[in-house]
């Protein structure tokens, strides 16, 4: 945390992985690939969606699955692992929030490995994630 009480900026986030996890913002990032909740609308479009962002491989199947076995794996992604998520309050709910589970224990994962890895939510007014401010 900063000396403010809020959490670290999504540069901040980016470059170390200490600060590995998940997070709300205000308004989505410029620096990170960002998707738009309003078409998440149930498991398939999210799952689909991600693959692209994330140009997982063609082995990539599109279930739970495969999304965990990519996100550990990302041998063909430079730098920090990062997605975001605008309107993230009007995509899928259960897809959500099994996409959050998988993502923060990815992102704990990559930190004991010291890459950075974090998922930045936008649209949500509450959660139980630190608000993090998009730039900074």
């Amino acid at each position: 945390m900063s000396p403010r009480g809020t959490s670290p900026s999504v540069a901040t986030i980016l470059a170390d992985a200490r600060h590995n996890g998940v997070y709300r913002l205000k308004s989505p990032s410029a620096s990170v690939p960002t998707l738009d909740g309003r078409v998440l609308l149930d498991k398939q479009a999210l799952l689909e969606a991600l693959g692209w962002a994330l140009a997982f491989p063609d082995y990539y199947g599109a279930n739970w699955d495969a999304l965990e076995e990519c996100l550990t794996d990302m041998s063909w992604w430079q730098g920090a692992i990062a997605l975001g998520i605008d309107h993230a309050d009007q995509a899928d709910p259960e897809s959500l929030g099994i996409l959050i589970e998988i993502f923060a224990q990815a992102a704990e994962d990559w930190q004991d490995q010291g890459r950075p890895c974090s998922l930045f939510l936008s649209g949500l007014e509450h959660g139980s994630w630190p608000l993090t401010e998009a730039e900074g």
